[in-house]
């Protein structure tokens, strides 16, 4: 059981962090379009995701 839980924790955090790729992408898109508003938003809920998965691979590791 705790084996699957590390797992689905993994794969959780590998899927944000794929997202907050794609996340970065679209804010440099905007930034370069002149929208440095939505870009800023969009970066700072970005690394919120971010900080999410720290604390999942914190709390996986202790």
């Amino acid at each position: 059981m705790a084996h699957s839980l590390h797992y689905q924790i993994g794969e959780s955090i590998r899927t944000i962090e794929a997202e907050v790729g794609k996340l970065h992408d679209l804010a440099a898109t905007l930034k370069n379009s002149g929208n440095n508003e939505l870009a800023w938003a969009i970066s700072q809920q970005a690394q919120k995701l971010i900080e999410a998965a720290v604390g999942l691979r914190m709390a996986m590791a202790g």
